[in-house]
């Protein structure tokens, strides 16, 4: 066999960080990499396992790679990730048809996994826990796009009541400075142009490990690093910012004037239920406090809906709330109930149908709001970073500007001469559609 392997990853981009760590340690192995099923001698599946959806989507993908599989029988099926870190004994016994399980723990094995079910044994390499597990440095072989992620720490200590983070991640664990520079610069020397930093929780990296909250320093370093263009932070938590890292946001030019601010509620009474640390006078206060700190700010958020106990005030109350701020950008979800976290036994359950209901009104009232501030951007100038050669029509790219994170937020389609993937100028908006900006470069 030629040993080459195909992978998959879902979920978000914590899990692609994770994907790209399984590529480079198989290419160090001497395999090769493809993105042609039909080539590859062994199919591994990156899995999500967060809410009940992905679940769900993680299994309708094993299935379909076992079907796949039936295609060449001498073909090999590994999972790995969330799903199989969450539930690797039902795996195990229910789908005998997978060759391979390994967890969030053991990504540094799936060298030797591989070298095993290629020898004709099944194998299972999941760790109860991962709590102690340094998150270790990822190594990049290539690049697709000029942005990247960099995930600056592993787990999460906040256990609010409704995510299973904890239970599948281990304890909150911190990245070396000095390793998440080092990958910066790796990826910048390869011509990443943008990095966002993740993590379940990246307002509290270092806590852990240097004894204090650290995300300022760490931005401060990177700023150095000559070719990043700009350093975007993703999944911040309310009850973690600091004076210090709102000053840094709004003085230095390649931090990214965006900030994704994940508030899960605005209820006091929800918020309290959820363990989520804060109340809606200290949300305010915050929001407030970035907004007239951080010149043009752009303001992500997310919210449940359906939360246990949550009545129609409740809601009413967030509706009003998201009137009230007009977010830049907003995702929301239904409650997924969830065993091992503490929302799993509340009572007053909402049903399925409600929490349905709830969701469309909300994300219809972000929708006005959404196409009224992209609306009011025709004829300003943005810095945009081109991303992808777009399908839409000839001459045609697709890019962002600092109001936009990859993957979750709109994009800037431009129309223009002499344009490559990952140049970065000026456009001038003159329209849009839906949630997509169109302009011109000048």
């Amino acid at each position: 066999m030629s040993n080459t392997v195909w992978i998959e990853t879902l979920g978000c981009p914590k899990n692609e960080v994770d994907g790209e760590r399984i590529a480079s340690l198989l290419l160090n192995k001497g395999y090769r990499i493809t993105e042609d099923q039909n080539q590859a001698d062994i199919l591994i599946l990156n899995t999500c396992a967060f809410i009940q959806s992905a679940k769900e989507e993680s299994i309708e993908e094993i299935f379909n790679l076992l079907a796949f599989r039936n295609q060449n029988r001498k073909r090999k099926i590994i999972v790995c990730g969330c799903l199989a870190q969450r539930y690797p004994k039902e795996l195990w016994s229910k789908l005998p048809e997978i060759d391979a399980l390994f967890g969030v723990g053991e990504i540094d094995l799936v060298g030797a996994v591989c070298a095993s079910v290629l020898n004709g044994k099944r194998v299972c390499r999941v760790s109860r826990s991962v709590k102690d597990k340094d998150p270790g440095m990822t190594v990049r072989s290539d690049q697709k796009h000029p942005y990247a992620y960099i995930k600056i720490a592993d787990g999460c200590d906040n256990r609010c009541s409704y995510c299973a983070i904890p239970t599948i991640r281990g304890k909150f664990r911190s990245k070396r400075i000095e390793d998440i520079l080092k990958e910066a610069s790796q990826l910048a020397e390869r011509g990443v142009k943008e990095i966002n930093l993740v993590a379940q929780d990246t307002t509290r990296y270092g806590i852990d490990l240097y004894g204090k909250k650290k995300l300022p320093q760490l931005l401060f370093s990177l700023v150095s690093i000559h070719q990043l263009k700009w350093i975007r932070l993703l999944y911040t938590h309310p009850a973690h910012f600091t004076d210090e890292l709102m000053d840094l946001i709004a003085s230095h030019p390649k931090i990214c004037k965006y900030v994704d601010l994940p508030l899960q509620h605005i209820s006091d009474e929800i918020l309290i239920r959820m363990r989520r640390k804060v109340k809606r006078k200290d949300i305010e206060q915050l929001i407030y406090a970035l907004r007239e700190r951080i010149p043009q700010l752009t303001l992500r958020t997310s919210f449940i809906v359906g939360f246990p106990g949550e009545k129609k005030k409740h809601f009413e109350e967030l509706l009003d709330f998201v009137e009230e701020i007009k977010f830049d950008k907003l995702g929301a979800f239904t409650y997924s109930k969830e065993e091992g976290t503490k929302a799993y036994g509340f009572k007053a359950q909402v049903p399925a149908k409600v929490k349905q209901e709830r969701l469309d009104r909300l994300m219809l009232t972000q929708q006005r709001i959404a196409l009224e501030k992209n609306q009011a951007k025709i004829g300003k100038t943005f810095a945009v970073l081109i991303d992808n050669k777009s399908e839409e029509g000839k001459g045609e790219f697709t890019g962002r500007s600092q109001a936009e994170a990859p993957e979750v937020d709109g994009v800037i389609r431009v129309m223009g001469d002499h344009i490559k993937i990952g140049d970065l100028f000026r456009v001038k908006i003159e329209d849009y559609c839906d949630y997509d900006l169109m302009g011109r470069r000048i």
